[in-house]
C-alpha cells in the first residue's frame, strides 16, 4: 500500500484488509516499528479474542501476557489498539429531556426509552474495557512502547475508547478512507467472517475434467519427488523481496504434473511430514541450499531418513523454538491454496490440514481452526486436523510463542 495512513479512518479502514475479514469480539493490535530514518511503518496486525472475561483477566493479572505476545510477534515501538465489540454501546449523540449533554447509553436507534435512564450494563461494560486498555497501555509504557491510540468499533460506528463514547463516527468513513479505497482498487475484498476464506474444492465434474488426458489416477512416489525437485527452485525464488506474493506465478506452477505430484506426497504420512519440513524453508534437515542441490532420488532419500527421526519432527515449524519467517510461511500457504481446489479428493482433508498447520505455526489460530474444521468435515477422524483443532480450542500456541499464555489469535 502506497497511501500513508494519516487518520483514524485510515487505520481502522486498513484492518479488515490486513486480516482478510471483519473481526468480531476481538482486540486488534496494529503494530508499528520505527525504521532507521525515523519513519514509522506497520507490517504486522495481531488479532486476539477479546471479551469481558479477557478484560477482567487483564485488570486482575495485568497485561504482561499480552505484551509478551505482541513483543514475540515482531519488533515494536508503538501500537494502535482497535476493539471490535458489538456490546460496546457508545453514548448516543442525542439530548434526552432537553439536557445539553447525553446522560446515558442510547440503543442503536438513539431511543433512551420512556424514562431516559442510563443503561447501567453498557456503562459498566465500557468502564471494564477502558480499564483493561489502560492496563495494557501501562504495561507497554513500562517497556518503552507507546500506545498511540485506542479505538472501539461497534456495529456501524467507531470512536476513541478514552472519550467514553460521547463522540463517534459512522464506520463508513473508515471503509471509504483513502487507505481502504486504495486496497479495494488493488483487489482486496474482505469477507464478513473468517470461515468464508476457506478455499472450496472443485466439484466432482470439474475435477474429472481437470484430469482428462491422464490415464493413471496416481503418480508414483519416485516421479512425484522428481517433479517436486524440479519445481522447488521456482518456488524458492519467490521468497525474495518485499512485494506482495505474485499469485499469478503460483498459479502458473499448478500444471497437472505438479498437482499429481502433490497428491502423491500428501497421500503418505512420511512424505507429508517431509513436505511440511521442506516448505517451512528453515528446517535444519532441509535448508534451501540442500534442497536446490538434490535431484528427485536424493530428495526422496533425505525425506525418508528425516521422517523416521523424532528429533527431525521436533524441529518442524511450530514445534521448534525458532520463530518462523512470515513471508516463507505465507508463500507456502498461498502455494497450497492454489493446489487445494484441484487436488485429489482422497487427500483433500490432508491438504486442508497442512494449510491449518502452517497457519497455526505462524500464530494464526483463527484460520488454522477453520481449515482444520474443513478437514474434519471431510474426515472426522483425521489425526492432524484433530490435533490442530484441539490445540486451538485449548489455547495452545506454537512453541515460539508458547511461553506466553493467552487467548487464541
Amino acid at each position: 500500500m502506497r497511501t500513508p495512513a494519516r487518520s483514524p479512518e485510515d487505520i481502522i479502514g486498513i484492518i479488515p484488509h490486513t486480516l482478510g475479514y471483519t473481526p468480531r469480539r476481538s482486540l486488534v493490535a496494529l503494530i508499528v516499528g520505527t525504521e532507521t530514518g525515523g519513519t514509522q511503518t506497520s507490517s504486522t496486525t495481531l488479532r486476539t479474542d477479546f471479551d469481558r472475561e479477557t478484560a477482567a483477566r487483564i485488570i486482575s493479572e495485568g497485561g504482561t501476557w499480552y505484551a509478551d505476545l505482541v513483543s514475540r510477534a515482531c519488533a515494536v515501538t508503538g501500537i494502535f489498539f482497535v476493539l471490535y465489540d458489538d456490546d460496546y454501546e457508545p453514548v448516543a449523540e442525542c439530548e434526552p429531556n432537553g439536557d445539553s449533554e447525553p446522560t446515558g447509553g442510547c440503543g442503536p436507534t438513539g431511543d433512551l426509552g420512556a424514562a431516559g435512564r442510563v443503561d447501567e450494563y453498557a456503562a459498566v461494560h465500557r468502564s471494564l474495557i477502558r480499564a483493561a486498555i489502560d492496563e495494557l497501555a501501562l504495561t507497554f509504557d513500562a517497556r518503552g512502547i507507546d500506545t498511540l491510540s485506542a479505538w472501539w468499533v461497534s456495529r456501524d460506528r467507531f470512536g476513541r475508547i478514552d472519550h467514553d463514547g460521547y463522540d463517534s463516527t459512522p464506520l463508513i468513513a473508515a471503509t471509504t478512507s483513502a487507505c481502504a479505497t486504495e486496497l479495494v482498487a488493488g483487489g482486496s475484498n474482505p469477507v464478513s467472517a473468517p470461515e468464508e476464506l476457506v478455499i472450496a474444492p472443485l466439484s466432482a465434474e470439474a475435477f474429472a475434467d481437470s484430469r482428462r488426458g491422464r490415464e493413471e489416477e496416481w503418480m508414483g512416489m519416485g516421479e512425484a519427488f522428481t517433479i517436486f525437485a524440479e519445481l522447488y527452485p521456482r518456488l524458492n525464488a519467490m521468497r525474495d523481496g518485499e512485494e506482495p506474493l505474485d499469485i499469478a506465478r503460483l498459479q502458473a506452477l499448478m500444471e497437472l504434473p505438479t498437482v499429481m505430484a502433490l497428491d502423491t506426497l500428501l497421500a503418505e504420512k512420511w512424505s507429508r511430514d517431509a513436505l511440511e519440513m521442506i516448505l517451512s524453508f528453515d528446517h535444519p534437515d532441509f535448508p534451501p541450499a540442500r534442497v536446490l542441490d538434490a535431484d528427485g532420488d536424493r530428495l526422496r532419500e533425505l525425506c525418508w531418513d528425516s521422517s523416521r527421526r523424532a528429533d527431525a519432527a521436533r524441529e518442524l515449524i511450530g514445534l521448534s523454538e525458532r520463530a518462523p519467517h512470515p513471508r516463507d510461511v505465507l508463500l507456502s500457504i498461498a502455494f497450497l491454496k492454489e493446489y487445494l481446489p484441484v487436488g485429489h479428493p482422497q487427500v483433500r482433508a490432508t491438504a486442508y490440514s497442512v494449510i491449518a498447520w502452517f497457519e497455526w505455526a505462524l500464530g494464526g489460530s483463527t484460520m488454522a481452526e477453520n481449515y482444520a474444521l474443513a478437514a474434519l468435515d471431510l474426515e472426522p477422524e483425521h489425526g492432524l486436523a484433530g490435533l490442530i483443532a484441539n490445540a486451538v480450542k485449548r489455547g495452545f500456541l506454537p512453541r515460539w510463542l508458547m511461553d506466553t499464555e493467552g487467548a487464541p489469535l
